[in-house]
């Protein structure tokens, strides 16, 4: 199994992501931009240092352009974050839309199979997250860069716990 298929992973990990963006959300962004310029980068650069040091060119192979395009990328989003934050919120919003969205379809699906209710209040924090992501969507530079990370950073805690809750009770 796939570390990341596995359900207590990424419990713990949007858990642990929603305590990070509430108690430093003022570095939060660029800091999460920094590193996914670098997870993108490296790999890039390690591609087009392979493809240069194994003579690959003398072989008639291409370059590896995408490689170069995700190395721009990344050392764009290390570089220049500011623009990116911008972006990064109406990104956020709709992720939380995304999850607000599945999890009450998951419910609804997870109703039918087992036959069985689910309390009130695991449909209220699911309509929670998906407000939270319109609110974001709707507003995005109506408060200020910290608020809206705290906003996202409590909404991803507040998935960590309910997916924790729902894999207690079917486990």
């Amino acid at each position: 199994m796939n570390v990341f298929q596995n359900p207590l992973v990424r419990i713990i990990a949007s858990i642990a992501v929603g305590l990070l963006l509430l108690f430093y959300p003022n570095a939060a962004l660029p800091t999460i931009l920094l590193i996914i310029g670098i997870l993108v980068g490296l790999p890039s650069l390690y591609t087009i240092l392979a493809y240069l040091l194994s003579g690959a060119s003398k072989h008639n192979e291409p370059f590896p352009v995408l490689s170069a395009i995700l190395l721009l990328f990344g050392c764009s989003l290390i570089l220049v974050p500011s623009w990116y934050i911008g972006v990064t919120i109406y990104v956020l919003g709709g992720a939380l839309v995304l999850i607000g969205v599945y999890q009450l379809l998951y419910l609804l699906t997870l109703k039918k199979t087992i036959k069985r209710k689910a309390g009130w209040v695991s449909y209220l924090l699911p309509v929670i997250i998906l407000l939270i992501g319109i609110e974001i969507l709707v507003n995005p530079f109506s408060a200020t860069e910290r608020i809206i990370v705290a906003t996202f950073g409590a909404a991803t805690l507040l998935y960590g716990i309910t997916d924790l809750l729902y894999y207690i009770r079917l486990r």
